[in-house]
Formats: C-alpha cells, sequence, structure tokens
C-alpha cells in the first residue's frame, strides 16, 4: 500500500511523492458549475480544506500549467469537462491558519511578513514588467521590501487581481484558507473589534467587485455573521454542513472508506471503525468520516481504536461557551451526552458577541460546525427549520465526556477522595457530609448559584462524573443509559467476592415545592424501597446495599438514608 499523508495538506507534494490520494478532484467540477463567483465553504477542522484549495490553486495556475497538468494524470478531473479550465488562470493563494496570535500588533507584523514572502516568491516576476503603471509598481515595491502600511495590506486582495489580470488578460482565481483562524485568536485575546474591521476591508477588498476575478472560495470553520465579515460581498454564496452542494467534497464517503479499508487490509474492521469515526450527515450525505482519525487508524492499526481528531485543538471557543449556557441549552447537552439525539434550531452563522449568552441556538451551532456535533434536516413546518442534532461518533463522545469532568470537577482532589473513601466504606454521615462540601466549593461548571431551577440531569451528570473512577471495579448503571423505571445509579462490584453495593435516587428542588430538602431526600429514598429498586441490584449477586436519597438545590444538598 502506498504511504498515507498524514498531516500533509500540500497537492503536488502527495501526487509528486505518489502517496495514497483519495480523488476529491471533482470539486473543480463542482465549483466550476456553481453559479455563485464566491463561495464560503465552513468546515470542521481537519476534514481537507487546505489541500482541496492547495488542489485548485495548481489546477488552475496559468504560471506552470505544464507542470503542473502531470499532477492530475489519472483524476476524474481529467475527463471532466471543466479540464479545459487547467492552466488557464493566475491564481493568489493565502492561508490564515498560522495567524494567531496574541495582539493585533503582532497579527500585523506576521501578516506583512507572510504577504512580502508570499508575492515575492509567486509574483517575483512581476517586479521586472515596465507595462504597469508607476503607482502599481510602487505598491508591488512595498509589499515586497516589507514597507506596507495597514491601508497598503487591506488593499492587497484590490490591487493584486488588477495587476494580474493586466499581465495575463484574464481575471484571477482567489483562494482564503481558514478566513477566521485570526478572528479567533482575537476574540480569545481581546482584540476581536479590531480584527474583524480589518478583515471586513481585507475581504471586501477583493470579493465585492465582480471583474476583479474569475472565481473565489473562502474557507474556514465557522460562518462569522454577514454584518461583522462579509458585509461588503453582495455576491457571496454560502454552503455549510447543512447544505446539500458540496457534501462529499470535504471528508471522506463510505465508498472511499471502503476501499481505503481494502488497500490496508482492515477491511473485516469496517463497522467498529465506523462506530468511531463515521456519524457525520453533510448535506445530502449522510456517512461521512472524519479523515484525519480514519488515516492515523489505519497506519497504526495496533494501536487500535482510539481518539485522534478530538486531541488536535485546544478548543478554546467550546471550553469558553460551556460553562455560559442558559437552561435550554443545559438540556440539550446532557440529553446529546446520554446518546441521545435533539431536535432543535441551530444558528447558522456564528455572531461572537452572542457568545456572552450562549443561547442554545448559538451554542448547538458553534458545536455543529467546530465537528463536535451533526444534524440532519426534518420535514420544513413554517418559516423554522429544525435539525434533528446528535453526537456523531464514539470518538466525538469521548470529548464530551472529557469536557464534562473537567467542568464537572470530576478529576482527582482532596475532598473527591474523601468523599469517594466514604462511599467505598459505606460510611454514609461521611458521605453525605463530604458530598455538601464538595458541592459547594466545586460544582462551578454551570455557575449554579445564579439560579434557582437547575435541570435534574445537571446533578445526574454531576454524580456521574464524580464516580467515573470507580468504572474500573465496578459496574455503574445510570437509568439514563438502561431505560426508564429504573434508579438513577445503581453501582456494584465487578469482582464477585467483593460485597458491597449502592443504590443512590436523585431529587431536585423545584422553585414551587413547599417542603423542605431533607423531606425531598426522604421521598427519593422511599422511592427506592417502593419500587423494588433493590431487586435489580441482588440480581448480580448478594450484597450489602447503601441505598440514598439525595436532594439537591442550587449547591445545597441533603442526604436520607
Amino acid at each position: 500500500m502506498k504511504r498515507l499523508p498524514i498531516g500533509q495538506s500540500d497537492f503536488r507534494q502527495i501526487r509528486n511523492e505518489d502517496a495514497y490520494y483519495i480523488d476529491k478532484s471533482l470539486f473543480i467540477e463542482e465549483l466550476m458549475h456553481n453559479h455563485a463567483q464566491t463561495l464560503l465553504l465552513p468546515r470542521p477542522r481537519r476534514f481537507g480544506k487546505t489541500l482541496n484549495m492547495s488542489m485548485l490553486s495548481y489546477f488552475f495556475d496559468i504560471d506552470h500549467a505544464e507542470e503542473y497538468r502531470g499532477l492530475f494524470s489519472g483524476l476524474a478531473i481529467e475527463q471532466s469537462e471543466e479540464w479545459q479550465h487547467q492552466g488557464k488562470y493566475p491564481v493568489i493563494f493565502l492561508t490564515f491558519k498560522d495567524l494567531k496570535h496574541e495582539t493585533f500588533a503582532d497579527f500585523i507584523i506576521k501578516f506583512q511578513k507572510m504577504l512580502q514572502e508570499y508575492t515575492e516568491e509567486r509574483f517575483g516576476y512581476l517586479l521586472d514588467n515596465d507595462h504597469f503603471l508607476r503607482s502599481e509598481k510602487r505598491y508591488l515595491d512595498r509589499i515586497v521590501e516589507n514597507e506596507a502600511d495597514h491601508s497598503d495590506l487591506e488593499e492587497y486582495l484590490r490591487r493584486m487581481p488588477k495587476v494580474l489580470k493586466k499581465q495575463h488578460g484574464i481575471a484571477p482565481i482567489l483562494l482564503i484558507d481558514e478566513y477566521d483562524a485570526p478572528i479567533h485568536a482575537a476574540h480569545e485575546h481581546g482584540y476581536l473589534s479590531e480584527m474583524v474591521s480589518f478583515m471586513r476591508n481585507f475581504l471586501s477588498a477583493g470579493f465585492k467587485d465582480k471583474d476583479l476575478i474569475t472565481k473565489g472560495v473562502i474557507t474556514g470553520i465557522l460562518r462569522v455573521a454577514k454584518e461583522d465579515i462579509f458585509s461588503g460581498l453582495n455576491n457571496l454564496a454560502t454552503y455549510t454542513v447543512l447544505n446539500y452542494p458540496f457534501s462529499d467534497k470535504f471528508g471522506l464517503t463510505q465508498s472511499e472508506v471502503d476501499q481505503l479499508l481494502e488497500d490496508a487490509g482492515c477491511a473485516e474492521d469496517r463497522q467498529k471503525i465506523a462506530e468511531w469515526y463515521n456519524g457525520y450527515t453533510f448535506g445530502q450525505v449522510e456517512k461521512i468520516y472524519n479523515p484525519w482519525s480514519i488515516l492515523n487508524y489505519v497506519s497504526n492499526q495496533k494501536e487500535g481504536l482510539k481518539a485522534h481528531w478530538v486531541n488536535t485543538s485546544s478548543d478554546g471557543l467550546i471550553k469558553e461557551i460551556l460553562p455560559k449556557v442558559n437552561a435550554k441549552a443545559q438540556e440539550l447537552l446532557f440529553d446529546l451526552t446520554e446518546g441521545k439525539s435533539v431536535k432543535a434550531t441551530i444558528a447558522d452563522h456564528t455572531i461572537f458577541q452572542d457568545l456572552e449568552q450562549a443561547e442554545a441556538e448559538t451554542v448547538l451551532g458553534l458545536l455543529l460546525f467546530s465537528g463536535y456535533l451533526t444534524a440532519s434536516h426534518l420535514p420544513h413546518s413554517g418559516e423554522t427549520l429544525e435539525y434533528n442534532i446528535r453526537i456523531p461518533n464514539s470518538e466525538v463522545q469521548t470529548a464530551y465526556k472529557r469536557l464534562l469532568k473537567r467542568y464537572l470537577n470530576a478529576s482527582e482532589t482532596v475532598g473527591q477522595n474523601e468523599l469517594l473513601t466514604a462511599l467505598l466504606e459505606q460510611r454514609q454521615q461521611t458521605f453525605a457530609n463530604a458530598l455538601s462540601e464538595y458541592l459547594k466549593t466545586s460544582f462551578s461548571f454551570f455557575d449554579i448559584g445564579k439560579r434557582r431551577s437547575v435541570p435534574e440531569k445537571i446533578y445526574h451528570a454531576f454524580m456521574l462524573g464524580l464516580l467515573a473512577h470507580l468504572s474500573r471495579e465496578y459496574h455503574i448503571r445510570s437509568n439514563r443509559e438502561s431505560g426508564y423505571g429504573r434508579a438513577d445509579l445503581i453501582i456494584y462490584p465487578k469482582d464477585r467476592d467483593n460485597p458491597k453495593g449502592w443504590v443512590l435516587e436523585f431529587k431536585q428542588k423545584d422553585a414551587d415545592d413547599k417542603g423542605t430538602l431533607e423531606e425531598l431526600a426522604q421521598e427519593a429514598l422511599a422511592q427506592i424501597h417502593e419500587k423494588e429498586y433493590l431487586k435489580e441490584i441482588h440480581a448480580h449477586g448478594h450484597m450489602k446495599v447503601m441505598c440514598m436519597g439525595i436532594a439537591f438545590d442550587g449547591k445545597e444538598v441533603a442526604c436520607a438514608f
């Protein structure tokens, strides 16, 4: 089998080295068939955006038409009528993926340097052209001599296409990769307004004039709101993971994965691989695989199925927004982490200012476009589009568990150790006291103190996270995993020689409850006996069972035993 090009995103390098390549060249055909002059194509990270943009750059490049023609030998685009466009256009291809800086001044310095190096290497031949206007030559000189000012940088996508069109007699192809990377960094480090203003001016300078370019493609992860960035682009068409066009051009389809697994000699693992890395729905294609994870698995089969994609990013935006989500978003998120699908509307664009409110539509949109959720259309009724939303696969599920453990404070702490020790030794009063203290000091994920009404499932998830470290030696059964009519948590040993088990039932105090928290805990305890939950645990062997009813109200807790 050919070498797998893991981490490589340069199309020419992959083809010249005869590395394994999954043919996405019909992306070119669909692009040229599309009526829009400029397209925005947001996709999750590591789904092949930069490689596809690199392919476009080499395909259209007029300066190296003969040299690059062979890169496409044997690919599907050779048989397409759009092959006529090969080597016919000047190309400007800029990637912003590495422009992530702590200050706006640092960004400008690095961006200026990037343009200087790119222009000198890519368009150095223009410097000797005597047919340009003096102002055009001076502009080029300022760029390549690293003397460009702020205005020169903003004007790059307007002035360079003019120069290239004059040189070649045809308007260029304009490719902007990972446009939102510096915007994410600006939001994180507190200079968002400056960055938004700059990117708005920079992009609109090149894309708003339909005579300046033949075709434009912009990629990123999020679709930043039009009023923020794209207000000057009237001819922009956006196709996200929710839209049908280009739905099979990023990520790997089932047939592509089947062929890869066949070539790699691991086709027998197909079902397990699908559970771990499949599950995305892009537009009309219901089975899209994460290419980064698939390639890493195939190249390291002995390591087995494990998380690859979820370990490649800091997920700063997600970590920022999760502690701020409102009650509706809380409900939806915990349903999702329990393996359920939910019906909801989604914000199909991101307004960074909205992240402070963390409404459900904003949260779900952020998670969806970042690759942490997938969605399919529900039958349309009225003006609102609803989607069926779920976690796509086992790999992404591990990320949610990790995030929940972090934000529900389920890491190893002194308080947790004391609490778990009391539980294992079945010292009920000590456990109750430790849980009360732990809840007051550690339960900060959702800023509980500001709300009177907290969904019971949040406490349920908190307790699951808290007890997760017992899973090596104990079975932990949750009614939210096992079906209706069972206790909230049943814990029993994997070793039958261990004679201890636990049944826990939770209640959450509503604002209109008249009784005390202690009475509610007694009610939970009574439910354990009334519904005969002990029968279930005794089915796993004879053991001494600790039964406890636990009632929550904000950061207050009461236990009955």
